[in-house]
């Protein structure tokens, strides 16, 4: 049986489509992932905008006290309709963000094939 390794680090680039489900990155089973870093640059020579989301594919149950329930495929914004001016680039992240095993991130620009995302992630296996 082939075993996950403990640490992976991925570039994951990707031209965004319009596309809302558009998947970037899905963690793998067994694996939770960080996105140490996330930038997207504007391709074209007019401001363009770029949505950058969070979705859970598994329910979250409640802790002792009954806080922190979350219901499976919810989708969370970290951005929408972010504008990044006309050959330059910003990041929809200001931190890095946690990616549980089956988790998804997904990205879509205003306009297709206008904007360019690059991931930076580090896997590491589930023990």
């Amino acid at each position: 049986m082939a075993q996950i390794p403990l640490n992976k680090f991925l570039t994951k680039t990707v031209i965004l489509t319009t596309s809302s489900t558009a998947t970037v990155y899905t963690a793998p089973i067994g694996v939770t992932s960080i996105v140490l870093m996330a930038q997207v640059s504007n391709l074209t020579t007019t401001t363009q905008t770029v949505s950058f989301l969070h979705h859970r594919t598994r329910p979250v149950l409640a802790d002792a006290q009954g806080n922190g329930a979350q219901a499976a495929n919810v989708s969370s914004y970290l951005v929408k309709d972010f504008p990044i001016p006309e050959q330059d680039a910003g990041t929809p992240l200001t931190g890095k963000m946690i990616i549980e095993s089956l988790d998804k991130v997904y990205a879509f620009a205003g306009a297709e094939n206008s904007m360019q995302l690059v991931l930076s992630i580090l896997e590491t296996a589930n023990t």
